[in-house]
């Protein structure tokens, strides 16, 4: 229920979201856009949360492409059939995981350029 300058009633139905609870913005300020994706605990708007679910998958897959790329490392080379069969899926793996990140990281850019237009 809302009541007027004038004291009168209003009982419109109101529906308010609270803002976006992202923090600083680059230009300095706040987001002023109403939060409405729940994320990790905060209320985001939808190219914030976007932007930080983006972020999220990128991290996920650099620390792929790290312990792959460890385990290629401290993979003793031998003549043997079986590790050369695991290092070449490893290797295989890891290029189609370097892709996903390549492509995460065009999402996040193209997340980033919607909030800046």
């Amino acid at each position: 229920m809302l009541v007027s300058d004038d004291g009168k009633i209003n009982d419109l139905l109101t529906i308010v979201y609270p803002r976006c609870e992202v923090g600083d913005t680059l230009q300095g300020g706040y987001c002023e856009l109403s939060g409405k994706i729940g994320f990790k605990g905060l209320l985001l708007c939808e190219r914030h949360a976007g932007q930080l679910e983006a972020q999220d998958r990128i991290n996920l897959l650099e620390g792929i492409v790290s312990s792959l790329g460890l385990c290629l490392r401290s993979i003793p080379l031998r003549k043997h059939k079986y590790l050369s069969m695991l290092v070449r899926a490893q290797r295989a793996q890891r290029a189609q995981v370097t892709r996903e990140l390549a492509h995460a990281r065009e999402d996040l850019r193209g997340a980033m350029e919607e909030g800046s237009s």
